[in-house]
């Protein structure tokens, strides 16, 4: 699925079989780039001033996706062919269902006050789901893939990077962020655990803050172990970064997602990896508790006020509550972002998304990541051999996914730009993942792999006509 005016030129040279032709700019990749840099690069609490909640930038450009994905499906007089079809359509559904519960809510009426949040809501599921299709659907060539990963990867640990600045200065570092017609909305404020602060990065609380890491630091291990095209230090400090954020955060979720996530890992490593690993963590380990004095007894008490804490026993709670408000519209929910934090919070973007989106949205959200997550595992040991990179990236993304699902259980990730733009482009990707891997990748090529390099494979960075042509020019 190419834009007008780029599918010959992207193909000519495989056809003559010269070299091929310089590199498509402007394709999906770098849109999704793009995104990334907006979602993770910009502080999460700036808006345009004139569309208040409605303008942040992550989530027009977002929007910009959902629309040339639609442009491409219209304009198409061929199949697309490209991505996981399950990934695809369980995301249009999840769409469908957030329409239908915006247009319930509306139609019942629905108080002042929730009719802003309910419209901005609904852009930004639009938006999220127009990323993850562009992701599934038009990456075209399993290099471009390995590319935004590493981009993923590169700008996670920047942001690992200020969390550790913040941790360091006890400053948020982003007063100085200022940009024309931009205003604040929240703002950005430093809260602390213990003798320490909680960094946050550019996300408006830490444990959004906590779901980037979480979800970057088993893809930036799988790129350090595996990548071995690139040089050491460039492989390995986004790992290192991540981790030491994840132990400086301050954040239960931060130790839980990141615990989530190696988990899932260490089982796919061979047993000299894992050694290796294991080992490196418990020396880092070590080094922090002695630079870092009092550190060690912080996260000690994280952990021993675990279920005697306000946090935990508002969540318990919170299970009761939130099923006598759900059976009042129990299909379709009461509106997405209609529940507001001055009426309860849940601390579980589970329970907040059974109350908003009812019964069948909830269930379509627990399919899409079982979806995300299965596309990737299941590729990774079906169509690749073992220790190769291709199978390592994989399972990278499957247990970033599974990060990030399990911390959705911690907090209401879904009224959060960062944590939500993550979970949803990582589905996309697993689809795109599973659809570059198909029947013409065959075991023993794959991405990143040498031999993964034919004609049928190239994409805009090789110029050759892709598997199936996605998402090819610039929207």
């Amino acid at each position: 699925m190419s834009a007008p005016g780029t599918g010959p030129s992207r193909t000519a040279g495989a056809r003559s079989g010269g070299e091929p032709a310089a590199p498509v700019a402007g394709d999906v990749v770098s849109f999704l780039t793009v995104y990334l840099i907006l979602t993770l690069a910009v502080p999460s609490y700036l808006t345009i001033t004139a569309l208040g909640s409605m303008g942040r930038p992550s989530t027009l450009w977002a929007l910009l996706g959902l629309f040339w994905w639609f442009f491409e499906r219209l304009r198409r007089t061929t199949r697309l062919n490209a991505g996981s079809k399950a990934v695809r359509w369980i995301l249009l559904l999840f769409l469908a269902a957030v329409l239908l519960s915006y247009a319930v809510s509306n139609l019942q009426g629905m108080p002042p006050s929730e009719s802003s949040p309910a419209d901005s809501g609904m852009l930004r599921v639009a938006g999220w789901v127009g990323i993850a299709l562009l992701a599934n659907d038009g990456i075209v060539s399993p290099r471009r893939w390995l590319t935004l990963i590493r981009r993923l990867v590169l700008i996670s640990g920047l942001s690992g990077l200020l969390g550790l600045a913040q941790f360091i200065t006890s400053q948020t570092l982003l007063d100085w962020v200022s940009l024309p017609g931009f205003s604040a909305e929240g703002g950005h404020e430093v809260s602390s655990r213990g003798d320490f602060i909680r960094p946050s990065g550019t996300a408006t609380q830490p444990l959004e803050y906590a779901v980037v890491l979480s979800m970057a630091l088993p893809l930036s291990l799988t790129l350090a172990l595996w990548d071995r095209g690139r040089s050491l230090a460039a492989r390995w400090w986004p790992a290192l970064a991540l981790t030491l954020a994840c132990i400086m955060s301050g954040s239960r979720s931060a130790f839980i997602g990141a615990a989530v996530g190696v988990l899932f890992l260490i089982p796919t490593w061979p047993s000299a990896v894992r050694i290796r690993v294991l080992g490196a963590f418990a020396v880092l380990l070590g080094l922090v508790y002695v630079s870092v004095p009092g550190i060690a007894g912080t996260v000690r008490g994280m952990f021993q006020t675990l279920g005697n804490d306000s946090s935990s026993l508002s969540r318990t709670e919170s299970y009761v509550v939130a099923a006598e408000i759900a059976v009042r519209n129990l299909f379709f929910g009461r509106g997405f972002g209609t529940f507001l934090p001055n009426y309860r919070i849940f601390d579980n973007g589970y329970l907040t998304a059974l109350v908003e989106v009812g019964i069948i949205g909830l269930a379509l959200l627990l399919l899409l990541l079982s979806a995300g997550i299965w596309a990737a595992l299941s590729t990774a040991y079906t169509r690749f051999p073992a220790s190769s990179l291709s199978r390592a990236l994989g399972a990278g993304l499957a247990a970033a996914i599974l990060a990030g699902a399990v911390l959705l259980s911690f907090f209401d990730g879904l009224n959060f730009s960062i944590s939500a733009a993550l979970l949803f482009l990582s589905v996309g990707l697993g689809g795109a993942y599973r659809g570059l891997a198909g029947p013409g990748a065959g075991i023993g090529s794959g991405i990143g792999e040498p031999g993964f390099d034919g004609p049928a494979a190239r994409g805009p960075d090789s110029s050759g006509g892709g598997r199936t042509a996605g998402l090819g020019g610039p929207p």
